[in-house]
């Protein structure tokens, strides 16, 4: 990427970052404002202490423990700290603060090559004023599971599949989802090798399909080791290799047929702005396929089906901040006129600044 491009995407960068970080001072700085809920029940105490051999008894965590939370993440807080000398909160702010310009790099060199030519300066700007973007700054795992996933997504898209592997691995270390991503995209790599086989017959086409079998099935095995590691770890630690999933159990999250959980918030009055998440992150996804972004868009319905089947809290993190997410919108924004363009980046802008000030006064809106 050209140096004139790297130069205004860290401008653009470092001027929202600035704009949080002058939000922040009324809540005692941007380190301490930005760490609620996760950041501080779950990542923090990984990155300090490691994980937890029981289920707390306090009242507050009663039955609680951090196994749900994948490794990558606080493990890369520790050792940002270790190097840095600052506190793990401001490793965690430091760490995202570096990796959230190499996803928009990626996505834009992602962007550009499948659906270009993308104009940088304004795809820029939409990226990070994009409302989602707030979990990316903060001190939450999904700047660096975006990162593995954009890595894969292009390093797949150039047949590169010792990196996309690597990348693999890693993005089913930082999060349960990840191994969705992974499957999603070797099913659509073999699927695509098939149709441009299709003229071929016999051994021939099995000949030609050996090399994308090869590839998916290194990928796949990528994935798997990723999220087994972290299985035998738990199962060697505590006794259950599944007490990632257990452990949501405390959280009330109990499986259902998706769409039961929106219709139970709706008819209990609960929750409400979650099933209007919902809502919007099905209206994108369905944009996605009219909009023939098969893979992308079936990346966020394999994850959002699994995700809301167990219940709706975090689903617009989930969903909304998956980088796919946000190039459906931008390939939606696309179509309308320049003046529709820049109105909604200007309603992004301050949509994220509002929701900036709410995350940073602690309430449940955005948990």
């Amino acid at each position: 990427m050209k140096t004139r491009i790297w130069a205004y995407l860290l401008l653009v960068h470092v001027v929202v970052l600035a704009c949080v970080a002058v939000l922040a001072l009324p809540s005692g700085g941007v380190v301490a404002a930005s760490c609620q809920w996760d950041c501080f029940d779950a990542y923090m105490r990984i990155a300090r202490q490691g994980y937890e051999h029981a289920p707390s008894l306090a009242a507050r965590w009663l039955g609680e423990a951090n196994w749900a939370f994948f490794p990558a993440f606080p493990l890369s807080i520790r050792g940002m700290a270790h190097l840095t000398g600052v506190s793990v909160e401001a490793a965690g702010m430091i760490l995202n603060a570096m990796l959230l310009p190499v996803v928009a790099c990626l996505c834009y060199l992602y962007q550009n090559r499948k659906w270009g030519p993308v104009d940088y300066r304004f795809y820029f700007v939409f990226f990070f004023t994009f409302p989602a973007t707030l979990w990316f700054r903060i001190q939450y795992s999904e700047c660096m599971f975006g990162l593995f996933l954009m890595g894969m997504a292009w390093s797949v898209l150039n047949n590169r599949f010792f990196v996309a592997s690597l990348c693999a691995l890693l993005l089913c270390l930082t999060r349960p989802t990840g191994i969705l991503c992974v499957l999603t995209f070797a099913v659509f790599y073999l699927f695509n090798a098939w149709r441009q086989t299709s003229g071929n017959r016999g051994g021939q086409r099995l000949a030609l399909l050996a090399a994308p079998v090869t590839n998916a099935a290194l990928l796949v095995t990528a994935g798997g080791t990723g999220i087994s590691l972290f299985m035998i770890y738990l199962y060697y630690f505590m006794g259950d290799s599944l007490a990632f999933s257990h452990v949501q159990i405390a959280w009330h999250r109990v499986f259902h047929f998706p769409g039961y959980w929106a219709w139970y918030n709706i008819t209990h009055k609960t929750h409400l702005n979650l099933v209007i998440a919902a809502l919007v992150d099905v209206l994108v996804i369905y944009e996605g396929f009219r909009k023939k972004l098969y893979l992308e868009a079936t990346v966020l319905l394999v994850t959002f089906l699994v995700a809301s089947s167990s219940g709706l809290v975090s689903i617009h993190r989930i969903v909304m901040a998956n980088p796919f997410f946000f190039m459906i919108v931008y390939a939606w924004l696309m179509d309308r006129r320049p003046a529709t363009r820049r109105a909604v980046v200007a309603f992004f802008c301050v949509t994220l600044l509002v929701f900036t000030v709410i995350w940073f006064h602690h309430t449940h809106l955005l948990y």
